[in-house]
Order: structure tokens, then sequence, then C-alpha cells
């Protein structure tokens, strides 16, 4: 009897490591589906890659008529697609003209998660000789669908200036600053345009 109990318990756990092993595949599977098939019905043959890479008039006339549930579906699908980048700061100043030796820290401020997302890290002003730039650094936000980079006065991104798409949800990364009035914005934000989402912040001081 003891026997049949111990091969029981052992059976039982075998059970519940297959189930933990396969839960989270089978997860991301059904919203793999679930996505596909509500995407499908706002237009035929629309998977999540064309609509993240379509053109912003594209991309907004299909949001108009997105119900809720499928934008949640398409954040929640970016979410599990980070992307990395690696840049050095040597790899802007020489861009720019300049080298590491005019290199001068000026602003800084820690990112924070807005709406639900996270983020963390540095974001740095940095003069290079007569050029500036925009460095994140240990940097890491939730990803989502087309991100871009603005620095702003608080965070309104209207009066804010886009300096385009992030490159990447994980790693160090640099922004050219040239022609920006650095005394006039002291925010930077990640913003998902086509959702109007905001993602994260850095109050720079």
């Amino acid at each position: 009897m003891l026997r049949g109990i111990a091969i029981a318990m052992i059976i039982g756990a075998a059970i519940i490591g297959v189930y933990y092993i396969l839960a989270p595949q089978l997860n991301q599977l059904s919203v793999e589906e679930e996505l596909s098939k509500a995407l499908g019905q706002i237009q035929s043959g629309l998977t999540y890659d064309k609509f993240v890479n379509m053109v912003d008039s594209q991309r907004n006339a299909l949001i108009q008529k997105m119900p809720q549930k499928t934008i949640d579906l398409i954040l929640e699908q970016a979410r599990k697609l980070p992307t990395t980048v690696s840049e050095s700061i040597q790899d802007m100043a020489s861009k720019l003209g300049s080298n590491s030796q005019s290199v001068v820290y000026s602003k800084q401020g820690s990112f924070v998660g807005l709406e639900g997302n996270d983020a963390k890290g540095k974001a740095i002003i940095i003069v290079a000789g007569k050029a500036a730039f925009l460095r994140f650094q240990d940097f890491e936000v939730t990803n989502g669908p087309d991100l871009h980079v603005y620095i702003t006065t608080g965070d309104d991104i209207s009066s804010g200036i886009d300096l385009g798409k992030l490159k990447g949800s994980i790693g160090d990364q640099n922004y050219d600053l040239s022609g920006v009035d650095l005394k006039t914005y002291d925010t930077v934000v990640i913003y998902s345009q086509p959702f109007q989402i905001h993602f994260a912040m850095a109050k720079l001081a």
C-alpha cells in the first residue's frame, strides 16, 4: 500500500511539473491566437507584425474601430517582445564629430513607469563640444507598439520634440539633440504613438 502511495505521489509531482512547464507556453499561444483572430476581424489577413509596421495613417484608421479588448491584446503581445540595443557614449560623440575628452555630463534624471508600465535607468543630457545628445543608461521599459522618445516641458507631448523611435526597450542608447534649446525642456517621455499612452518619464535636473 505504501508503495502504491509513493508511486501516486511521484506521478502527481510529475504531472504538476509538466503543467508548470507547459502552462505559460499554452497561455502565450492562446493570447496569440486570440489576438490573431481579433485583428483578422478588423482587417482580413492582419497580423501583429503587419499592424506595428503600418504607416501611421493606416494604423490610426484601424485603431478608430478597435474594441478595447483588441487594444489590450496588442499591448500584452508587445510586452512579451522586448527589444535590445547597446550604444556607447563614444558612438554618439564620434558621430557628432567630438571625442571622449570633450564629453560633459549635464542634466539627468531617473525613469519611472507610467500608466501601469515599468521603467528604470537614467536619462542624461551629455554635451560634446558644440553638440549635445540624450543618453539612456541602464535603461529598461515595458515594451509597447511604436514607442517614441520625446523631450518636453513637463510631460506635454504636444509642445515637446519627437526625437524618433525608441531604439530598444532594454539597453543603453543615444539620441541627437542638435538644434534643441536645452534650457526649454526638462522631461524625457517614452510615448506610444498609436495608442497615446505614456509608458515612462524622467525629470531632468
